[in-house]
């Protein structure tokens, strides 16, 4: 076995170049999109066509005090209208009193959150109104009267914390780039298997005084390895000298990503059972690679996916246990019973994968 890591760490020295090619992209996406350098809230500009200044500063003030990451701010219609043309916003809002119209002049990543946000607010402050003409009340007055009665109530927000959607823009990029671009490296690494069967030298190998067993251990042993070492290069680069919020999961971070991995190491044993020849895998990898990647939340968070053929197809995905681990070791806090159901899911997946690519190869062999 390790004979084969040698041979592995080799061939890395003199062709490095893949490996640090999906480090690169991860950073890449990570900052493009989870903006992980962007200090200051993104500013939206709010106008409408019946409010009255006083109303729209209202709603404004309302949509302000529980946005985050956004800031509103009010502006005639004629100069949003202009900004979104020419594209120097990506999005306006038109504010009345019972609807709203979010203007879109380029797709953002947190498209979904703020149309989420307003329209909650929008609900809320049309509900206080109507309630206020029916007690014959002021809306300032029933709102005082609201946030003075709500002090005599003592609230746990630990009992809600599991089914709260906790989103944070950076993490959900760091993770969900990290674990696409890993599976890459994972796979391809594995896929070797498949490149010195083609070439005659796993014949060699087997006269060798190496056995398959530790063929196969070298082989799945150095693409875990390898795999881990980026995603823990990754998450260190980022929490140590980018500074991101980690939330204090950093130690328990580098822990859940081992079933993750050992799950995806058995994917790509499978994949290379299954596939034939080199161009197959180059075609396979990244088809399941994207596909793992959108249906298992890590472009977007699964809590806005609507379809629920899509949230059942997810649980069979690897890519979502991955997720969940990374998020509830940051995010959500979660102790370390909650971590005990994905990682045997990811286990199982993982011993099913390994167990049928392995039982694939060796009928290959025999053929």
């Amino acid at each position: 076995m390790r004979a084969i890591l040698i041979n592995h760490l080799q061939y890395l020295r003199r062709q490095p170049f893949a490996v640090i090619g999906m480090i690169v992209l991860t950073f890449v996406f990570a900052l493009a999109l989870g903006q992980v350098n962007q200090g200051e809230p993104v500013e939206l500009p709010v106008f409408s066509t019946t409010l009255t200044e006083a109303e729209q500063t209202e709603l404004i003030q309302a949509l302000n005090s529980k946005a985050e990451n956004t800031v509103f701010v009010s502006e005639k219609e004629s100069s949003v209208k202009e900004k979104l043309e020419k594209g120097t916003i990506d999005m306006g809002l038109q504010l009345e009193r019972d609807s709203y119209k979010l203007y879109l002049s380029a797709t953002t990543p947190n498209i979904t959150l703020i149309e989420s946000h307003v329209a909650n607010v929008v609900q809320s402050e049309r509900t206080l109104y109507d309630a206020a003409e029916r007690l014959n009340a002021t809306p300032d007055d029933l709102r005082k009267k609201v946030e003075e009665s709500s002090g005599l109530f003592a609230v746990s927000e630990k009992s809600f914390k599991e089914s709260e959607f906790v989103y944070d823009a950076s993490l959900q990029a760091l993770f969900g780039f990290s674990l696409f671009f890993v599976i890459f490296t994972v796979t391809y690494t594995v896929s070797t298997i498949l490149e010195q069967k083609r070439n005659g030298m796993w014949n060699r190998m087997i006269l060798s005084p190496l056995t398959k067993v530790q063929l196969y251990l070298g082989h799945v042993s150095f693409s875990f390895l390898l795999g881990y070492a980026q995603l823990a290069l990754v998450f260190s680069f980022f929490h140590f000298v980018l500074g991101v919020d980690l939330k204090g999961g950093y130690p328990m971070i580098l822990l859940v990503i081992i079933p993750f991995l050992f799950a995806i190491v058995s994917l790509g044993i499978l994949i290379s059972a299954i596939a034939t020849n080199p161009r197959q895998l180059d075609a396979v990898i990244p088809l399941i690679s994207v596909s793992m990647a959108m249906i298992g939340g890590a472009y977007w968070p699964l809590e806005i996916v609507q379809s629920e053929a899509l949230l059942t197809l997810s649980k069979l995905i690897p890519m979502t246990y991955g997720m969940e681990m990374l998020k509830g070791a940051t995010l959500l806090d979660w102790s370390l019973s909650q971590f005990l159901l994905p990682a045997s899911v990811l286990f199982c997946m993982g011993v099913l994968f390994m167990g049928i690519g392995l039982n694939l190869m060796e009928r290959k062999a025999t053929v």
